[in-house]
């Protein structure tokens, strides 16, 4: 083919064909999270075609923006793929703490960070992806222009307990500011990011457009994350460790939060028009009858 002959069209193929591939792996990695403790050879070789096609479509479009949806699709791929290898182990050795929020960048543009993700030896601790998470977060809050609301202010202080009780039990993290800086998230007065940065993106999530409103959201997250780190304090006389451990198995089950952090990106999955040639391979095309969707797979051979 040459590829000079319509640069427009190509890239509009390529386009088409990246989105495809995301949107694609997406679903199979959140299959896998559902059905498998390990990453399957199959969606792993999903995640490399993805990364390859990425360094061809910059090759072929230097400089070219994509739409907005395979960029979010990009960031949500670049989140589950990290959510994928987070693995709980029980004899590793501490972490480095992950720098906080302020003051520093969180993850740079998904598009240029998918080759660091897609190492399969590699594990992550939850502290680790939670930037990622709170990022994905506010991009689609910002795409949608909504407010946050009280069910996910409840899944990221449970996201942040999650991983308070991991650094803890696995890592034998024991810092005394441990607590306070992995629930170090909410709106920051004297922001100073980079405007349109994760860290200007996280914190323009926590505001809303009149003061009263974002007095209340800040009101109601205050008092869920105060509700989660009481919930993680031991009382007087109990070791720390002993009474995590007792809260895993009642109140942070592993399981039950993996599914609803699943559930979420299936949700974020679905909230966003289907890639046409994911729509065309399904048989079903918005806005088209069944016999224009069969004539259209015929035309771009897909039968």
């Amino acid at each position: 083919m040459d590829r000079q002959a319509d640069p427009e069209a190509l890239l509009m193929i390529d386009e088409a064909i990246l989105d495809y591939l995301i949107y694609t792996t997406i679903k199979a990695l959140l299959d896998n999270v559902r059905t498998s403790a390990t990453l399957a050879d199959g969606v792993y070789r999903l995640v490399q075609m993805v990364d390859s096609f990425l360094s061809i479509f910059r090759a072929l479009h230097p400089g070219h923006e994509a739409p907005t949806q395979i960029r979010f699709r990009l960031r949500l791929l670049q989140f589950t793929y990290a959510f994928t290898k987070w693995q709980r182990h029980s004899s590793v050795q501490p972490m480095i703490p992950t720098t906080n929020h302020q003051g520093s960048s969180l993850s740079g543009d998904p598009k240029d960070q998918m080759s660091s993700h897609a190492k399969r030896q590699d594990f992550m601790y939850l502290q680790e992806t939670l930037p990622l998470f709170l990022a994905l977060s506010a991009v689609q809050n910002a795409i949608q222009e909504s407010a946050i609301t009280e069910l996910w202010m409840r899944l990221a202080a449970g996201y942040m307990a999650q991983a308070y009780a991991e650094q803890v039990l696995e890592c034998h993290n024991d810092r005394p500011d441990l607590l306070e800086e992995v629930f170090d998230w909410g709106l920051d007065v004297g922001c100073r990011a980079e405007e349109g940065s994760d860290e200007w993106l996280i914190n323009e999530m926590f505001t809303a457009e009149d003061q009263i409103s974002e007095v209340r959201i800040m009101e109601l997250w205050n008092d869920i994350r105060e509700e989660h780190m009481h919930a993680l304090r031991p009382p007087g006389g109990t070791l720390l460790t002993a009474h995590l451990e007792a809260i895993v198995v009642d109140g942070l089950s592993t399981s039950t939060f993996k599914e609803k952090v699943r559930e979420f990106l299936a949700g974020l999955l679905s909230a966003h028009q289907t890639p046409l040639l994911a729509q065309l391979e399904s048989g079903a095309v918005d806005g088209l009858s069944p016999e224009s969707t069969a004539a259209l797979k015929e035309r771009a051979g897909l039968v």
